[in-house]
């Protein structure tokens, strides 16, 4: 215990301050005199730790956490912030170690919750209302004692840059952002990403803060990857994040969160930089992102909208899931545009192209069925709705600068400029992305 006191006394954080705050594992040898220490604060830190592991040991060493060990671990980071108050960077530590527990717990609780919710739903007909403080998940309290750490790091007004708590902040980012997108709350996100882009000159850069915490650093590249791609539609913004956290993630023993972050970063490359990924070289090191993502790639080279549809469809809750499925249903688009190109070759109709040639194009593509002017097709490629339909998409081309060339609608005919009607969509060097 003596060497825990002189962490505060002196300033620092070790192995033994560590294992101290730490639920799960013994206390300290040795004996101490609770009256010798001066600051009450210290004291209340020591009470309460001393609580936590009495409660984990007395009722939680088979694996299961009580609502009790929650509240000692809640108090314990409640009276690290109120220590934290003008100390230096090295308080950052403990109060990380302290929240990081403090989420283990919530998480372990609010899953047993919902089993023992979903066991018995229907013995239960009061719905919750907001402001049930009864009935409020243990995330959502846990999040408030981790939203005062991040708030005093990011506060803190000490002049020495080396001694400042701003150090700190992205443990806490990284911390609130699991809790917000396991809680559903993109609102919260999108405010706590202002709130950090606000204050970007005074931060270290995540790389600086995060040189000794590569897990950490892949995880914030991630989240912020994740966040402008999937919430804001910023798929070039995404895209450089999903790549930062690709180059830096472990390429040997990869988890879930690598796959995650490659299931991100193929899209994103598509749709921001019109990168398609070499499925052959990705089969090996990511065989299920590969696998998952064959048929899109398939569909952008070949102009298939029926294939890409029906794949759409039979991956929609996946993609919802993974607040994916906007960013799939924006990539239909280059579908199209590879059709509308593979069209003009194959028709050889010149600058002057029919619209009626699209139009059947579409159909047959939507469909694999030819178009017909009969009345046993739903749908013909003369029929002036479906010909406005496909003027329309092809505006949309135009308007993205994907086709050169302009619309006429009085002779129903896409003209198309003589020279590189359809520009290089591929941005930038393709081989800094390697599959």
């Amino acid at each position: 215990m003596d060497a825990v006191l002189r962490c505060f006394q002196n300033g620092y954080f070790d192995f033994y301050l560590a294992e101290f705050l730490r639920f799960d594992s013994a206390p300290l040898g040795g004996n101490l005199q609770l009256k010798s220490i001066a600051d009450d604060k210290l004291v209340q830190l020591v009470k309460c730790t001393l609580d936590l592991k009495a409660e984990y040991a007395s009722h939680c060493t088979s694996g299961n956490f009580s609502p009790r060990l929650f509240e000692l671990c809640n108090e314990q980071l409640k009276v690290l912030n109120r220590l934290s108050d003008g100390e230096a960077a090295w308080i950052t530590g403990p109060l990380w170690i302290s929240a990081r527990q403090l989420l283990k717990i919530s998480r372990y609780l609010d899953k047993q919750q919902s089993s023992f919710k979903g066991a018995h739903g229907k013995q239960r007909a009061k719905q919750r209302s907001k402001g049930d403080l009864e009935d409020e998940k243990f995330l959502e309290k846990c999040v408030r004692a981790i939203h005062t750490s991040f708030k005093l790091c990011l506060n803190d007004r000490n002049p020495n840059a080396q001694e400042n708590k701003k150090w700190g902040v992205y443990f806490f980012t990284n911390l609130e952002l699991a809790i917000y997108q396991q809680l559903h709350n993109a609102d919260m996100i999108r405010n706590l990403v202002k709130v950090i882009e606000s204050r970007t000159t005074e931060l270290p850069t995540p790389e600086q803060a995060l040189w000794a915490h590569k897990a950490q650093l892949v995880t914030y590249h991630h989240y912020m990857a994740r966040y402008y791609g999937c919430y804001e539609m910023d798929y070039e913004r995404g895209f450089v994040f999903a790549q930062k956290a690709w180059l830096a993630s472990r390429k040997t023993h990869p988890g879930p969160q690598e796959n995650a972050i490659c299931g991100l970063l193929i899209p994103f490359a598509v749709l921001a930089r019109r990168w398609y990924p070499d499925l052959a070289a990705l089969d090996l090191i990511r065989p299920a992102v590969a696998e998952f993502y064959r048929p899109v790639v398939e569909c952008l080279r070949n102009g298939d909208l029926l294939k890409y549809e029906t794949w759409l469809t039979a991956n929609e809750p996946t993609l919802l899931q993974r607040n994916l499925y906007v960013a799939m249903v924006a990539m239909r688009e280059l579908v199209v545009l590879k059709l509308v190109k593979r069209t003009v070759e194959l028709t050889g109709a010149g600058p002057i192209v029919p619209l009626h040639l699209m139009a059947a194009a579409l159909v047959y593509s939507d469909t694999h069925r030819g178009p017909r002017n009969d009345n046993t097709s739903d749908v013909t490629s003369d029929d002036p709705t479906f010909l406005d339909r496909t003027e329309c998409s092809l505006a949309n081309l135009i308007a993205k600068g994907y086709i050169k060339g302009y619309l006429s609608h009085s002779n129903r005919a896409l003209v198309l400029s003589k020279t590189n009607a359809f520009p290089k969509l591929v941005l930038g060097d393709c081989e800094s992305v390697k599959y």
